[in-house]
């Protein structure tokens, strides 16, 4: 067996409710406040806002990536 990627964190991306800004968060940024919603920062609309878990699209990053080879 060999080591294909190593998985450094977990992000999200979601567009914010209010001013559909692109956005992605780490997973200690969004906060769980029950009800199947999470409450996060708009650096754009400078605001807390609320969005649905199913909302959210995961992203796995992995180590080096992003880096041309």
């Amino acid at each position: 067996m060999k080591v294909v990627d190593i998985a450094v964190k977990k992000v999200y991306r979601f567009n914010c409710p209010n001013c559909q800004s692109r956005l992605e968060a780490d997973t200690k940024e969004l906060e769980d406040i029950g009800g199947k919603v999470c409450k996060f920062y708009c650096p754009v609309c400078r605001k807390e806002r609320y969005i649905t878990w199913s909302e959210l699209r995961k992203k796995i990053v992995y180590e080096g990536e992003g880096t041309q080879k």
